[in-house]
């Protein structure tokens, strides 16, 4: 008897602990940027000697991004991380996640073949971006661009798309 209440107890008490658990914001995105690699391909691919994950800015999930990638590799193509503040210094990279503050401060072009776009700024997709974050409910969604994607010449599988939520650009009058 003893033991059937230390083994319902110790069940409760587990339940209990991981109920109270709560994610931060800025690391589930840190973890996705480094997860969005293994669901897309740039027209490049074949030919990349590594893959440049850059940020432009600083913040939190910079920082923690900085950190996971260290030695992490995709389909056997090494990730490294850059810090970039300029459109020289962005043309290297295959994805560049740019924190709310960078996106008022500094002017880049983001329209390139092989350049995945990620920020956290409301609207972001809408407008220039490939993939914005938003807090839904308590929970990070990726919503994509599809249409800006395809600009840049990048293809993303379905496990991702199906993740996330779907946006277009606004179609120019002709």
């Amino acid at each position: 008897m003893n033991r059937v209440l230390l083994g319902a107890f110790s069940i409760l008490m587990c339940v209990s602990v991981n109920a109270g658990l709560t994610f931060d914001p800025d690391k589930v995105k840190a973890v996705y940027i480094v997860r969005f690699a293994n669901f897309i391909h740039w027209p490049q691919e074949s030919s990349l000697k590594q893959i440049n994950y850059c940020v432009v800015g600083n913040n939190q999930v910079t920082s923690t991004l900085e950190q996971i990638l260290d030695q992490h590799q995709v389909r056997g193509i090494p990730v490294v991380y850059h810090q970039v503040s300029n459109q020289k210094q962005l043309d290297d990279c295959q994805l560049v996640y740019l924190t709310p503050e960078s996106c008022s401060n500094i002017q880049l072009e983001l329209e390139r073949d092989g350049l995945v776009t990620v920020s956290d700024v409301r609207a972001f997709a809408e407008s220039v971006g490939v993939v914005e974050f938003r807090e839904k409910s308590g929970r990070i969604v990726p919503v994509i661009n599809v249409d800006n994607a395809a600009k840049n010449n990048i293809s993303i599988r379905s496990q991702l798309l199906r993740i996330s939520k779907i946006v277009s650009a606004p179609q120019e009058d002709e």
